[in-house]
Formats: C-alpha cells, structure tokens, sequence
C-alpha cells in the first residue's frame, strides 16, 4: 500500500496544471459487521458518531474531469451494543491515522456548482483504542484484533461551489466497509469475522495552486 501511495503521489506531480489543496472535517456514523465463531452475526450492535479531520493534495489528472488525490486523516470510529442472552454491555472506541488515495470526476457543472463520484483506499493504523465490557476497560493497544493495519474502501458522491478563483467549498457523502481486522481460521471451522463500516458526511475547502498565466 505505502509503494502504491508513492507512485501514485509522483504521478500526480508530473505537471503543476490543476493543483489544489484540501482541508476536510465531518461527522463518521461507524458500527461493527461481526460474525462469532460459528458464524452467526451479533444483532444488537448499534453505530455510533465520531468526529475525523483530513487534509491532502488533489491534482487533475489524464482527462479535463477526472482529479486524483493523496491524503492523512486523524479519524475515529466506534460502536456500541449488548448481548441479551447473557446480559453483556460492549462498547468501542477507537482513533486511528489513515493514508490515503483517491479518485474522483466531474459528473456536471450547473453556474458556479460542480456534482461528482469518488472512490478512495486507506491504509489505516490505530493510535489509541478501548473496549468496555460491563464494568471492564480494556485497552486494545496491542490487541491482535485491532493493533493492525486496517484496510478501508470507500465511495461516493458530493458537490462544489466555486467561491472564488483560488478557493472553493464542498459537501461530500462517503460509504466504506473494510477489509478484515479478524478472520477465522479454516482448520479449527472458526468462521469469527470482524469489519468496520462507516459513512461519512463532511465539509471542505479546496485550495488552487495552480500558476495563473
């Protein structure tokens, strides 16, 4: 992921046409898709809301509508439920530092508003966590299940509005789901799966960088 996060940001640096900066804060409605170990999903877990900052570089690239982009997010993520059958509280919260990688394109422009598509991938890595269990704090750094490099996909859509030429806001809605932090093993039929899901919905600023002639 680090190779291709490079090579992709030294693509992106090839000419100075269409760069910009961006700034980006929002709101992150995460929750757990978990399977136990005999692969029945536990039901009563709820999403919970956390806050995430990202900041990155974002460059038009091949085509006049399609820009690519590289970037860091402090973000969190986290989830809360119960197990009735044993009277087990669960909670979860988590922060972690992303890299990233994106693309997106410009579907319309109406006057000064411009509606597009975006997907990214994030290599993400836990800075602090806790999990409660009843009364029970427990710090999951260090835990196997969630000290790990957490792959992430997300896409979706959102809108600009140019406010002037060197600078313009935006509103984007962003759905992800992640690749595995726990799988079972084959050999003993443990079918425990654990990913994260998240939606996003956030506000920007993107700076132009780009030489006026």
């Amino acid at each position: 992921m680090k190779k291709i996060t490079l090579l992709f940001f030294l693509f992106l640096g090839i000419n100075s046409f269409g760069q910009q900066l961006y700034i980006e804060a929002g709101k992150t409605l995460s929750s757990f898709d978990y399977k136990n170990s005999n692969g029945s999903r536990l039901d009563n877990l709820q999403a919970t809301s956390q806050s995430f900052m990202t900041m990155g570089y974002r460059k038009q690239i091949l085509t006049k509508n399609l820009y690519g982009s590289v970037g860091t997010s402090y973000a969190g993520y986290g989830a809360i439920g119960s197990d009735d059958t044993v009277g087990n509280f669960f909670e979860w919260n988590m922060n972690y530092l992303e890299f990233n990688v994106g693309l997106d394109y410009e579907l319309l422009t109406m006057n000064k508003f411009k509606f597009y598509v975006k997907g990214t991938a994030s290599a993400e890595f836990l800075l602090q966590g806790t999990q409660t269990l009843n009364s029970m704090v427990i710090d999951l750094k260090n835990n196997d299940d969630f000290d790990k490099t957490l792959f992430d996909f997300r896409g979706g859509l959102g809108v600009s509005h140019k406010i002037s030429d060197d600078l313009s806001f935006y509103v984007q809605f962003m759905y992800g789901k992640s690749l595995k932090l726990k799988d079972g093993t084959a050999n003993t039929n443990d079918q425990e799966e654990l990913r994260i899901i998240s939606k996003n919905v956030s506000f920007g600023l993107l700076i132009n960088l780009s030489n006026k002639n």
